[in-house]
């Protein structure tokens, strides 16, 4: 599975070219989001447009485990002089509880230096 963020979603659901060619390489069964991004989503100004396309994305949950390691993220960030919005760490807690890659275009993830995160432009 791939955990698609948000902007990913997003993005792809307006049709931009770089992003749906991207996601296109992968199987749709293969596609999910976090409990984090549904809430984004589900927030979001056009909710009425995202609510059907994401039913079938699995939604990967919190866990003890996911918890720990978005702390562990604010931890090491905050020791290089570098912040994340809570919503991304718990994002990546979940990949990582999950052992999951994250396609995102969130270039503060870069600053994770994780094999468990993608950032393209």
């Amino acid at each position: 599975m791939v955990v698609l963020d948000t902007n990913v979603i997003i993005d792809y659901l307006l049709g931009k070219s770089e992003i749906v060619q991207i996601i296109d390489t992968f199987p749709a069964n293969e596609l999910c989001m976090t409990f984090v991004n549904e809430f984004e989503l589900l927030k979001h100004k056009n909710r009425k447009e995202l609510e059907e396309p994401i039913e079938n994305l699995v939604i990967y949950q919190s866990s003890e485990v996911a918890v720990r390691e978005a702390a562990n993220a604010y931890i090491r960030l905050i020791s290089i002089g570098k912040v994340m919005s809570d919503n991304d760490l718990m994002i990546y807690g979940v990949c990582i509880a999950h052992n999951e890659m994250l396609l995102t275009q969130d270039k503060a993830f870069e600053n994770l230096h994780s094999e468990f995160v993608k950032v393209f432009k």
